[in-house]
């Protein structure tokens, strides 16, 4: 069940509830009114902190929020709910699902938080466990997560063939059948990776098998950095700057990312 569906749920629950508890309330007597000073120290409000915020979001959703930041909307803050972005006000007694724009700017402020989100180390990936094909003076970089079997797959490598001073590199990731996982290795043990990728993607000819004694833990290990990394797909494709590019991306979008300095600390 997704984020979204399970707050969903949680909320149609606590709002069944909270009808209950308004009628069983309307029915019993009306309390006395508390005049002590533990009942007055109760009714007043803490101070509002985005921390306070994110706590009661969490109480209330019944779901972990790992970020809560104000809003250049008066009184809407963004809260981060797993992979979703959903927004709210002060009191956490409103959620809204949606993207919010600046009319002003001409910006979709949802969409910069998750491209912010989905931004990563490029210079943190291991690079060693990819297959690395050189084009031209290889001065620049992509990187790749892809399934042999993969058929988006196939016609993105076929754009990359074309592009110029490039180099890719190719983490084998093979989530799309049962037996990606055996041509993964077999690609990955061939002589020449780079050209038994290409055959496979391309020209569609299978490498050999694997030799027994070859060394495949690279997958794993790609497996498990795809998991860290939130590719839920392939194609995936990275750049310096940070930026990922889900599917089959066109020349010209690939140009425009790289086209983008990687931000200097």
């Amino acid at each position: 069940m997704t984020t979204l569906r399970k707050i969903s749920a949680a909320l149609f629950f606590s709002g069944s509830l909270a009808c209950g508890a308004a009628l069983a309330q309307s029915a019993a007597p009306t309390p006395a009114v508390q005049t002590d000073a533990a009942s007055q120290q109760q009714s007043s409000e803490e101070p509002f902190t985005l921390e306070g915020l994110r706590k009661k979001l969490i109480g209330r959703l019944g779901t972990n929020v790992s970020e809560v930041s104000e809003t250049a909307f008066p009184g809407l803050y963004e809260a981060i709910v797993g992979p979703d972005i959903l927004y709210t006000d002060k009191n956490a007694d409103f959620l809204i699902m949606g993207q919010l724009f600046d009319t002003k700017t001409q910006r979709n402020l949802t969409a910069e938080t998750k491209d912010r989100l989905n931004k990563i180390d490029f210079s943190a990936l291991p690079l060693d466990d990819a297959i690395k094909v050189v084009q031209g003076n290889g001065s620049r970089k992509i990187a790749v997560f892809s399934d042999p079997y993969c058929t988006y797959c196939k016609k993105l490598e076929a754009t990359l063939k074309d592009m110029n001073d490039v180099t890719i590199y190719t983490f084998l990731y093979p989530v799309i059948r049962a037996n990606s996982r055996e041509q993964s290795e077999a690609i990955w043990c061939a002589k020449d990776r780079g050209a038994a990728w290409r055959a496979q993607m391309i020209e569609g000819k299978s490498a050999a098998p694997k030799d027994p004694k070859c060394d495949t833990s690279a997958l794993d290990r790609n497996i498990d950095l795809g998991g860290r990394l939130q590719v839920t797909g392939t194609p995936t494709v990275f750049v310096p700057n940070g930026q990922r590019a889900p599917g089959a991306v066109s020349l010209e979008y690939l140009e425009k990312m790289l086209a983008v300095e990687p931000k200097k600390n």
